[in-house]
């Protein structure tokens, strides 16, 4: 562990940017007796609906500054994740020595329980409900927090079963909280896998994956860092960890970790101990190969933590798909909806049309296509052209929407029959329920952020799925 500061020892603690997990280290700082304030520059009707967050919160809100009053007036600046390190006032905050720290450090360093963190590209989400419901099956107290939805000061700040013992904090974590940790460090962490992603801010995948190293950063001997053993950038970081570390793979044996052989998923406790044959492949609920990657995960975790390989299968077999990802919403006339809203990149929509592609491959033949794809948002960086040869397979109409129609349009428009743009998610539908036939699918997995058009993937996926419920169920296509 770092021999840096204790940050509760401070006493003036500036939030940069007052959405969900900014509020949440404020109101956990509060409870510390700490003199907290609110720093945001949102205008408009974002930044009326903060002015009355904060003054629900009883906290001061400041909307202009220079970095010089910053490091004058408070110790701590507490970045939200939105925030890049390389904002002026944040640069300019460091310069007159300004700690700052990311809201998962405040949480971290306040959290009486053990944490297990995810992190990694694609996976996260559906892991941590996963790792959690295994916990809860086994009737230990576990709460989930972090990039998943609820902050993790909120849930250190709310849960006093986190205080019981045999307690655990399963945490998901994004690059950009682990920017700004300082002592954070996870009792296991894992990273499912890299991929390009966040490039418009990393501008290059060194930075991405150094962002990404830092979940274990400050890990010995005693802690225990989960790798994906087919994921070339995952491997990179062996050089540099501290931690014992566990593997998984769907291609190979491991000797300490967990793998697919054949239809049966195992658990290698160690070298010389034989595997333990924990489930089939065909019991897991959830669709696709990397599904099955993100379960070997678990196991590794959820063993990790002492919980039994038995106890395990069992709740495996009971989970259930995560929101917004390849969520089935309806079926109408025979044409299936999936909300993939939390596909906010490339490798994201890969993975969903995988799951939906011809698997045919003979020379000559025809594929028989039949995802209506809708894609776009705010472009992240990544290149598009990659994909190309999957959607050509699997793809017979796309909507374009978002900032990155265009992008979306120039990279793929080649490859499918019928190529439309929408103004809206309304007019994306309206033009794919005219498109799809019996057998086809509908499916919202757009590759990008979502900030162009909702506040975040969730009202994205919200919004698709409300209108889908909302749909009359004769097969006819929907009028203006």
């Amino acid at each position: 562990m770092n021999n840096s500061s204790f940050l509760l020892d401070h006493s003036s603690f500036l939030i940069f940017g007052a959405a969900r997990s900014g509020l949440a280290a404020a109101r956990l700082l509060q409870s510390f007796n700490k003199r907290v304030a609110l720093y945001d520059e949102a205008q408009g009707a974002r930044g009326e609906e903060i002015r009355r967050l904060a003054e629900a919160e009883g906290l001061p809100l400041l909307t202009h500054l220079d970095g010089g009053e910053i490091a004058e007036q408070w110790e701590v600046l507490v970045l939200s994740p939105g925030i890049p390190t390389t904002h002026p006032l944040v640069a300019a905050a460091e310069e007159g020595g300004c700690v700052v720290r990311s809201e998962i450090e405040i949480g971290y360093q306040a959290c009486p329980a053990p944490i297990a963190a995810i992190t990694g590209t694609n996976g996260k989400t559906t892991v941590t409900h996963l790792l959690t419901h295994l916990l809860q099956q086994a009737g230990r107290p576990a709460v989930m927090a972090g990039n998943v939805g609820r902050a993790l000061c909120d849930a250190v700040l709310e849960e006093p079963q986190l205080l019981l013992p045999d307690a655990a904090v399963v945490c998901e974590v994004s690059s950009y909280q682990l920017e700004t940790i300082e002592r954070f460090n996870p009792k296991v962490a894992c990273v499912l896998n890299i991929t390009p992603d966040h490039l418009d801010r990393y501008k290059v995948m060194a930075n991405y994956m150094e962002a990404k190293r830092r979940v274990t950063e400050n890990q010995g001997t005693e802690a225990v860092l989960v790798l994906n053993a087919d994921d070339k950038n995952c491997l990179s970081f062996l050089p540099r960890v501290r931690a014992t570390v566990w593997q998984f793979s769907l291609g190979n044996r491991v000797s300490r970790g967990a793998f697919l052989e054949g239809d049966t998923l195992f658990l290698a406790p160690g070298e010389g101990i034989e595997p333990l044959a924990v489930m089939s492949r065909s019991e897991v609920p959830l669709p696709g190969s990397h599904n099955v990657a993100n379960v070997l995960a678990a196991l590794i975790m959820g063993y990790v933590l002492g919980l039994a390989p038995e106890t395990m299968a069992q709740a495996v077999r009971t989970f259930r798909a995560v929101s917004h990802r390849i969520e089935l919403i309806r079926e109408i006339g025979g044409v299936r909806f999936f909300n993939d809203s939390k596909a906010t990149n490339l490798d994201s929509v890969e993975k969903a049309l995988e799951g939906f592609a011809d698997p045919r491959t003979e020379p000559g033949l025809q594929p028989d296509c039949r995802v209506i794809l809708i894609a776009g948002g705010r472009d992240k960086g990544a290149p598009w052209t990659p994909l190309c040869p999957l959607v050509r397979r699997s793809v017979k109409g796309l909507i374009c929407i978002g900032e990155a129609a265009p992008i979306a349009r120039k990279a793929w428009g080649d490859c499918v029959a019928t190529v439309c743009d929408a103004g809206d998610m309304e007019e994306a539908l309206r033009i794919a329920r005219s498109l799809a036939k019996p057998g086809d699918v509908v499916l919202l997995s757009p590759g990008c952020a979502s900030f162009d058009m909702y506040k975040n993937f969730e009202e994205r996926g919200d919004h698709f799925r409300s209108i889908v419920q909302g749909m009359p169920e004769e097969s006819r296509p929907l009028t203006a």
